[in-house]
């Protein structure tokens, strides 16, 4: 393939606070946390229905402690993406209007105050979702090509592109 693809857009701070929350999901502390707090949770249910069985009626001091869990992990949550979003929003890059042209050997990411050239040898992986082709930069950052502001067969292209490229990808067939 020795044609360029261009892509052009404008980012958005709630697509990039959704690529964001799906790169933090895929972390794997992330889910060792999901893992503890279920395991927590469960604990504690078990242990309040066998002390409410015994006492054969629930209390509200039985709930307290699973109430307490979800509201620690609904403050971590809403804390944790109330601080991407500031973020995203306070390095200015990240909303500026972007040329990405793509070659066989690289791609260049243009705003209006940088430029930037990968090359496919450095790239992580490519990981395409249902509204993303994810390049991953390294293994915890990517850069999201939005499959809906493509326009007639970059999709296409896109694709085949990536396919040609010897490097680790996760593409939908």
């Amino acid at each position: 393939m020795e044609k360029e693809i261009i892509i052009e857009y404008k980012p958005k701070t709630d697509i990039l606070v959704k690529v964001s929350k799906y790169l933090l999901s895929r972390m794997p502390f992330v889910k060792v946390l999901i893992f503890v707090f279920f395991f927590v949770v469960f604990q504690n249910a078990v242990l309040s229905a066998t002390q409410a069985e015994t006492h054969l009626q629930w209390s509200f001091i039985d709930l307290i402690p699973f109430g307490m869990v979800l509201l620690v992990w609904a403050g971590v949550y809403f804390l944790t993406m109330f601080n991407i979003k500031k973020n995203i929003q306070k390095n200015k890059k990240n909303l500026e209007s972007q040329k990405i042209t793509f070659t066989k050997n690289s791609f260049t990411q243009e705003g209006e105050s940088f430029k930037v050239e990968n090359f496919w040898q450095d790239i992580f992986q490519i990981k395409e979702t249902n509204n993303w082709f994810l390049i991953y930069l390294n293994k915890t950052s990517a850069l999201p090509i939005i499959k809906q502001d493509l326009k007639d067969n970059q999709y296409t292209e896109l694709k085949q592109l990536f396919n040609s490229i010897d490097i680790k990808k996760s593409l939908k067939s």
